[in-house]
This record gives structure tokens, C-alpha cells and sequence, in this order.
């Protein structure tokens, strides 16, 4: 029997009303099926107090494909219909090239860029 390596990892903080998640590695399939229950549940944790802000800090992150994708989707998701702003931080060009080339570059607010894609939103989510 071979053994798994795992290729992705999450780490999270709070500062304030804000909720820091620092994933790590690979953020694939595997990773959105393992990460984003975990995602989730740091979400409902933190509602009480109120949390207005979910920053994901991508500076980990090695590579991103369509289940990486799914993940921030999904988060975003969960996030924009509670008024919960979603940015992503320390994105490497590789990713941002993913999200613009899959034309999801401006689903996202990135960190250092003003306006919220979720104040543009018509109360439905992203597919994911």
C-alpha cells in the first residue's frame, strides 16, 4: 500500500473582526475536498462575534488548479451573502494568472485594490 503525502495544509488567525486563513502547498481537488469543510467551520466559529472580513493569504500556496478554484469559490460563496468581505492577500502572479485566465480575477478583491466584488453582487453567489 503506498502512503499519502499531503500537499496542502491551513493555518488561521483572527485580528479583531477579521478572520486570516494562510493555506499552504498545493490547492487542488484533494485540497478544496479537505480544506473547505475546515474553511467552513472557522467561518461559523468566528460569527459571534460578528466577523466583516475573511482575509485568505495565498502566499503559501505553490499551485492552484480547478479544485483550488472551487475552494476560493465556494468560500466566497459562504462569505458575500452574510456582507462577510472576502480579499485574497499575497497572491502569487501564477495564481492571479489562473483566476484571469479562468475570467475569475474580478470575482475576487485582492487585498491591495479597492471595491468589493460582493457590493457588485445581485444576491446570488458564483457558481461553484
Amino acid at each position: 500500500m503506498g502512503t499519502h503525502h499531503v500537499t496542502f495544509g491551513l493555518r488561521h488567525r483572527t485580528t479583531g473582526d477579521t478572520l486570516i486563513l494562510l493555506p499552504r502547498g498545493e490547492l487542488d481537488a484533494w485540497a478544496d475536498q479537505e480544506l473547505f469543510p475546515r474553511m467552513a467551520e472557522l467561518l461559523d466559529l468566528h460569527r459571534d462575534p460578528a466577523l466583516t472580513a475573511v482575509v485568505v493569504d495565498l502566499g503559501a500556496v505553490t499551485f492552484l488548479d480547478a479544485g483550488g478554484l472551487r475552494l476560493l469559490v465556494r468560500l466566497r460563496n459562504r462569505t458575500c451573502p452574510s456582507g462577510i468581505q472576502l480579499r485574497l492577500a499575497r497572491t502569487p502572479a501564477k495564481v492571479r494568472r489562473v483566476l484571469r485566465l479562468s475570467r475569475l480575477e474580478r470575482t475576487f478583491m485582492f487585498l491591495d485594490e479597492p471595491g468589493s466584488p460582493c457590493d457588485k453582487a445581485s444576491g446570488r453567489g458564483v457558481p461553484a
